[in-house]
């Protein structure tokens, strides 16, 4: 089938990432400073969706539909930067459970370098595998991309703040079965929403963009 318009990870702020080819031990406790890369392995292919961010940018999605029995809140917030190198904490929050990853991100390539569980105050080890499973539980994607149906401009709510937006609707296929799967963007090129809902309406899967907070630079913040 053709390529899918918009990358389900899309709808995710800074959750797409590749992972590492350079080994981290789960036991190393070097600072994420001594992590950084060689020269040759921070060339990027297109920029890195890491590269502008600052410590204290922080996004909340919400996701539902049938893909899951509950609702589930994923909160990302960096919380670290240094060289080519950022750290940002994923929160899952699903019903009354949580789950919190320290993940530490090169920013050239976008690879995931390391991986710590955050339980209350203790950093534990953990891994690039336990970090790509939290983010499965957030990602649908349908099996292909027909054709691009519908576009209209609408107003799009994050938090108490309302965007101009851009709806996009296109058919999809979820294995035999026709779906609706509708993106709305922001004028300043934001994911703002993605919903796949079948033939009769039911949601299948919906991720909202529902918290946007923007860091400042490291010499404002340092004032």
């Amino acid at each position: 089938g053709s390529a899918f318009p918009v990358p389900p990870d899309s709808w995710l702020d800074i959750a797409e990432a590749k992972p590492a080819k350079k080994t981290i031990r789960a036991d190393d406790d070097m600072p994420f400073i001594e992590e950084l890369p060689s020269a040759d392995e921070t060339v990027a292919s297109a920029p890195s969706q890491f590269a502008g961010k600052l410590v204290g940018d922080r996004t909340v999605h919400r996701f539902s539909g049938s893909f899951s029995k509950t609702s589930l809140i994923l909160s990302q917030e960096v919380t670290a930067r240094g060289g080519s190198l950022v750290v940002v904490d994923y929160t899952l929050e699903e019903g009354a459970s949580a789950t919190k990853l320290r993940v530490t991100h090169d920013t050239g390539t976008e690879r995931v370098l390391r991986v710590r569980e955050i339980r209350g105050k203790r950093e534990l080890p953990s891994s690039v595998a336990a970090f790509d499973k939290l983010m499965a539980r957030t990602s649908f994607a349908p099996d292909d991309n027909e054709a691009e149906i519908a576009k209209q401009k609408s107003t799009c709510l994050v938090g108490d703040q309302q965007l101009d937006c851009e709806k996009t609707d296109y058919r999809v296929k979820i294995g035999d079965q026709t779906a609706t799967f509708s993106i709305a963007r922001s004028s300043d090129g934001r994911d703002v929403s993605g919903e796949i809902s079948d033939a009769s309406g039911k949601i299948i899967y919906k991720s909202e963009l529902i918290e946007s907070r923007s860091g400042l630079p490291a010499n404002v913040a340092s004032r």
